[in-house]
């Protein structure tokens, strides 16, 4: 039976450069993202993060409209504690709002449920039906599973 290799095995393997990359790239990331969030007040810390580079932009990224709007005021700040921290090559930043994800519907339907007695009724009405399209529509009504409700 194989063993599973280590996570920093993989990561110092000589051939796994791309995945190398990746996680230098989030490191980094994780990094800005605490220098930006080091010259925020609290409230807006929980609320940025360093979601790409691109260039000599930063890209941030805020839950909404509003949280990016109060951002947008501490980009000089920010600029200038990256600049401090050795971050020159970071020459603007812009701000992304992250996309909400669509509630999943929900079925409002109600689901159909008989009970016993209501589909013996219904057979003994399919029985004594002559039209045959009526018939098999109360045939199929008591085909679905019944509840104990007696």
């Amino acid at each position: 039976m194989r063993h599973p290799n280590p996570v920093k095995k993989l990561l110092s393997g000589g051939n796994s450069k791309q995945l190398q990359r990746l996680a230098q790239f989030s490191t980094q990331l994780t990094e800005l993202t605490a220098l930006v969030q080091s010259c925020l007040p609290t409230p807006l810390q929980g609320h940025c993060q360093a979601i790409n580079i691109r260039g000599k932009s930063l890209v941030l990224q805020t839950d909404s409209a509003a949280w990016a709007s109060q951002l947008r005021f501490y980009v000089p700040a920010m600029l200038s504690t990256l600049t401090h921290h050795r971050c020159n090559y970071i020459k603007e930043i812009h701000i992304r709002i992250k996309p909400v994800s669509a509630p999943q519907p929900s079925d409002t339907r109600r689901k159909f449920e008989i009970s016993s007695r209501s589909a013996t009724l219904i057979t003994t009405l399919a029985d004594s039906t002559v039209n045959p399209r009526l018939k098999h529509a109360l045939q199929q009504l008591v085909r679905r599973k019944p509840v104990n409700r007696e």
